[in-house]
């Protein structure tokens, strides 16, 4: 993934908008969630996300065995921070009514 102007960020997992990647990587508006598999992104990577506008981030605490759901940027801060357990589905944004199990 490419956030301009010099950031290119790689995120565990990135679920973009279908279309031809073969040219160029995806944009901040090319992402529909992204998820990261250690807690320690949270400091470093989030900020990052926020600012360029991804709507959604996922951040999974391999620790605590939780998956923190990090919503609606404004500013350069998530507006909303949702924490789920094992065996909990949450419910991608860009995917309402579809869950996503976890263990």
């Amino acid at each position: 993934m490419r956030i301009p102007p010099h950031s290119e960020p790689q995120p565990d997992l990135a679920l973009p908008r279908p279309r031809d990647y073969g040219e160029a990587l995806p944009t901040p508006e090319d992402v529909l969630l992204l998820v990261e598999g250690a807690d320690h992104d949270q400091d470093r990577k989030l900020p990052i996300y926020a600012k360029a506008g991804i709507p959604e981030v996922w951040l999974l605490d391999l620790e605590r065995n939780l998956l923190h759901a990090f919503r609606h940027p404004e500013e350069g801060v998530y507006t909303e921070h949702r924490i789920s357990l094992p065996g909990e589905g949450p419910e991608p944004l860009a995917f309402p009514g579809v869950r996503i199990a976890w263990d």
